[in-house]
């Protein structure tokens, strides 16, 4: 299989993942008073289980091996976006680690704002074929 074929399908398979751990396994909050500073509010992530936060573990690891093997396909096929990818990367790793604040109170919002991330990485891995 070539390098990317394999990066594309293991992004997938961590889209689902991230998907299922937003949607399914993960809650947010309002943050009291912050419609006063920001339309509509803010809203922060409600703390895990421990049973969940293996999961989160789990998944920012895997997550990490993928990117770090997506990020040296880039190098090696000399893609200009390596900081571009970084950036999406790192925006990726808060919402797995849950460390960001949010604007929307709907999971599925959050994970489409999550997975543009993934879609923008996996762009970015396809692009060597069309320049």
């Amino acid at each position: 299989m070539k390098m990317m074929d394999y990066l594309k399908e293991h992004y997938k398979w961590i889209e689902e993942r991230v998907r299922e751990f937003i949607c399914i396994h993960s809650n947010i909050e309002y943050i009291q008073g912050s419609s006063e500073c920001v339309e509509g509010g803010a809203f922060a992530w409600v703390k895990l289980s421990e049973d969940l936060k293996c999961l989160q573990i789990k998944l920012y690891s895997d997550y990490m091996i993928i990117a770090e093997e997506a990020r040296t396909f880039l190098v090696e096929t000399g893609s200009t976006y390596i900081e571009t990818f970084d950036r999406s990367c790192a925006d990726l790793q808060s919402y797995i680690k849950q460390e960001n604040l949010l604007w929307s109170s709907d999971l599925l919002e959050v994970f489409d704002s999550a997975k543009k991330e993934l879609d923008l990485q996996r762009g970015l891995i396809a692009q060597p074929i069309y320049i």
